[in-house]
């Protein structure tokens, strides 16, 4: 190899998150200043990423009178929100589990609902100008191994007996290499309702209606206590939100909560960005916005930028022991190398390609791989809406929707559905969930490394993809009032 291919080939600088910096860019400068003093309002919500931001707008179509709070610890859309992968998927790929675990009707209205979700942001973006880079070309869900091929299958099958099939394409690795140029796949599933987008210029983008829309943000103002009363209260560095009902919105800080504690655990993901190089993309399809991910457990995930950029990244990042989110989550320069690795091996003629930015995110991972809402406290009036563990921008949305809909206490299809029934179960006790979940995310990998040279899982790593999905059920399961 020469002297600039090397160079070329170092693992990227680890950093800043380019999705913000290209947001950040194209706004005017100011903020909305911190909490002072005591606030008053109908609803305060904690969080301004995409749930908080999707409940307050929600709310306020609902019902506009209604005085609505958000309060962000730093800036709308710095947290998960304006930096992960920037898929926007629907749960049909999950559709086989969704039935298993809520029954047809439900499973079948969750998988819908999810992708009219999509549909809503769509109109939304368009409606309000957020110029987000969405693009909907659908999402490639490729297998790389015989294991993987057994993953892909349920959800195709279940989306073809349950009358979705119109939203599925079985495609041979011929296909996907003409469509993608990697030749690492051995076929995949074409989901038809997916889109791309720049995930910092949309969170952005919800907060700038939101304001023009009399939500009021106050960013900066960390939420440093919760006071479960009613009416309820959020205390933070220089004032206190009092409100009659509080939306948590926190993503992978609601750990912190103790009833949420061992409800989801902190993981990260990092991805890597090329340079921009649109000539060397032009003739493939995912140059226009198709999604490209794998069947992994540790997904690998992708999107080319408008400008062609390769945005490369992978989960089964950090830990975040005993429920923190930790810097590692945001700059993890090993995890990050791995990540070029992998980029390398699914791109080997891109080679040559300089890697620009790393960054990486918190990911609050829950039994079942699903989000779920449930309330706080004896008053009832603290809602919250977590375990994404992955699959947020999207779902996002529809969580924002079932929020609106708890807060105002309506009884619609959105309020009863199957997500509203708190944690689906429970983690074990620290120190035992961190030190657990070192052990078999370490197993998980070295499986699916070894999977992708062609060599079998053995007991312990079939044992140890089980684990992964290990809770505890609840001592009591109810559907929530």
């Amino acid at each position: 190899m020469n002297a600039t291919a090397s160079h070329n080939a170092a693992p990227p600088p680890a950093g800043p998150t380019y999705w913000l910096e290209q947001a950040l860019a194209a706004e005017s400068p100011g903020g909305c200043p911190p909490v002072t003093g005591t606030v008053r309002a109908d609803v305060c919500i904690v969080g301004g990423g995409y749930t908080g931001l999707w409940t307050a707008l929600e709310l306020k179509r609902a019902s506009p009178d209604l005085e609505i709070v958000v309060t962000e610890a730093q800036s709308c859309g710095l947290g998960a929100s304006g930096r992960n992968g920037g898929w926007m998927t629907s749960w049909y790929d999950e559709l086989d589990r969704l039935v298993e675990r809520f029954g047809l009707e439900q499973g079948l209205w969750l998988a819908d609902e999810s992708s009219a979700a999509i549909d809503r942001i769509e109109t939304f973006v368009g409606e309000h100008e957020i110029d987000c880079q969405l693009r909907r070309r659908g999402s490639l869900w490729i297998s790389t191994t015989p294991g993987q091929d057994e993953v892909i299958e349920g959800p195709l099958n279940a989306c073809r007996e349950l009358d979705r099939g119109a939203f599925v394409e079985r495609l041979g690795s011929s296909e996907v290499e003409r469509r993608t140029g990697s030749r690492i796949s051995r076929g995949g599933v074409l989901i038809r309702d997916s889109a791309a987008v720049q995930p910092a210029l949309l969170a952005r983008g919800l907060r700038r209606v939101a304001l023009r829309q009399g939500i009021r943000i106050f960013e900066g103002s960390p939420m440093l206590q919760l006071v479960r009363s009613a009416p309820a209260a959020v205390l933070t560095p220089a004032g206190r939100i009092e409100a009659d009902q509080v939306v948590l919105a926190t993503n992978a800080w609601a750990a912190r909560i103790r009833e949420l504690r061992n409800a989801i655990f902190v993981v990260g993901t990092q991805i890597v960005l090329t340079e921009p190089i649109p000539e060397r993309l032009a003739h493939l399809d995912w140059r226009e916005g198709l999604l490209l991910g794998d069947a992994r457990l540790f997904v690998h995930y992708a999107q080319v930028t408008p400008d062609g950029r390769i945005a490369f990244g992978r989960g089964g990042g950090a830990i975040g022991p005993f429920g923190r989110v930790v810097p590692k989550h945001f700059i993890d320069p090993r995890t990050a190398a791995t990540v070029a690795a992998d980029f390398r091996e699914w791109f080997p003629e891109l080679r040559d390609v300089r890697l620009t930015h790393a960054w990486g995110g918190p990911v609050d991972r829950a039994p079942g791989h699903l989000p779920f809402v449930g309330s706080l406290g004896e008053h009832g009036n603290v809602h919250y809406g977590i375990g994404y563990s992955g699959n947020g921008v999207g779902p996002s949305a529809l969580v924002g929707r079932i929020l609106a809909s708890r807060t105002l206490g309506l009884d619609d299809a959105y309020g009863r559905c199957a997500l509203v029934s708190g944690p689906p179960g429970h983690l074990p006790p620290e120190p035992l969930c961190s030190a657990g979940a070192a052990i078999v995310r370490s197993v998980v990998q070295r499986t699916e490394e070894r999977e992708q040279h062609g060599i079998a899982p053995g007991p312990v790593g079939r044992l140890s993809k089980r684990l992964v999905g290990f809770s505890i059920p609840p001592l009591r399961r109810r559907r929530l009032p």
